[in-house]
């Protein structure tokens, strides 16, 4: 994938960040670089390669219901606005 400055231009608009000419040059050899190195782990075959000591356990966590009603409560009133039995946030875009 090329990377071009127009792309970095584009990328910090969509996030609203303002970026001077020459770190627009910076994020693009960056991007660059970061690409190339994507690509050369693309390139990498690893069809025979198994995996090893997969310990699924160790990013889970039981789901249990919180039963401490002081903490309980101490959520409830980080968020004072509700609409039904929900906390009611501001929109996230």
């Amino acid at each position: 994938m090329e990377i071009t400055k127009k792309d970095v231009e584009l990328a910090a608009k969509l996030s609203k960040m303002h970026i001077s000419d020459q770190e627009a040059a910076l994020y693009e050899d960056q991007l660059k670089a970061l690409f190339k190195w994507v690509d050369e782990l693309a390139a990498v075959n690893t069809e025979d390669v198994k995996l090893t000591n997969v310990n699924l356990s160790a990013h889970m966590r039981p789901d249990t219901a919180v039963t401490n009603p002081a903490l309980a409560q101490t959520l409830r009133d980080a968020f004072p606005a509700r609409e039904e039995n929900s906390a009611k946030v501001k929109k996230v875009l």
